[in-house]
């Protein structure tokens, strides 16, 4: 059975910034990707941004399915794209995206400002290692120890399938005093949510 995929709410800026990062990754696939290259390559990037630097590239939660983890506001926007019946207003999303066969294709270019200068080395460096690379493949190597923790707690509650920032760093191989910091930044974001 299928996992069902919930996409938080984002403010302009976050959803700005996502799509500035999709557009980025895209701009490398004059002839379209695929879902799964995508995500994983962006996976991959937060990964390598989070052990690095401690912080999230976008802020985009990411999902345990089948074939690895994927990120629930980009693959909720593309799914309605590809004409399925969910609830939202992906418009200023999609704009200039086209989705067909489970593909994605774009002559749009990224609004830059939006990407910092370490944010553009760990997507260029995650580019350079998975483009060539077979989907498969890369849905392979993403099933790694953050994907399986949250694969675990699906079978417990199958709305339990996120993955955390610290599993995705600990995925990483980030030191623990870096582990420490994230976990740090979420406290403290997590008071001021409220």
């Amino acid at each position: 059975m299928p996992v069902k995929i919930q996409a938080k709410m984002k403010n302009p800026i976050q959803i700005a910034k996502i799509k500035a990062v999709i557009l980025y990754i895209m701009q490398c696939f004059p002839e379209g990707v695929d879902y799964i290259k995508l995500f994983k390559i962006l996976y991959f990037a937060q990964q390598e941004h989070l052990v690095k630097y401690g912080k999230v590239i976008v802020d985009e939660s990411f999902r345990a399915v089948k074939h690895g983890p994927v990120p629930t506001y980009t693959y909720k926007a593309l799914q309605i794209a590809e004409g399925k019946p969910l609830e939202g207003d992906f418009k200023d999303f999609l704009a200039g995206i086209e989705v067909s066969n489970k593909k994605v294709y774009t002559v749009q270019k990224p609004d830059m400002e939006y990407i910092s200068g370490v944010a553009k080395k760990c997507l260029d460096a995650a580019i350079d290692k998975y483009k060539n690379a077979d989907p498969y493949d890369l849905s392979d190597l993403s099933h790694d120890s953050a994907w399986q923790e949250a694969s675990n707690r699906i079978k417990d509650d199958p709305q339990k399938n996120f993955i955390t920032i610290i599993d995705m760093a600990r995925a990483g191989n980030a030191s623990e005093p870096m582990v420490e910091y994230i976990r740090e930044k979420q406290i403290v974001k997590d008071a001021l949510s409220y």
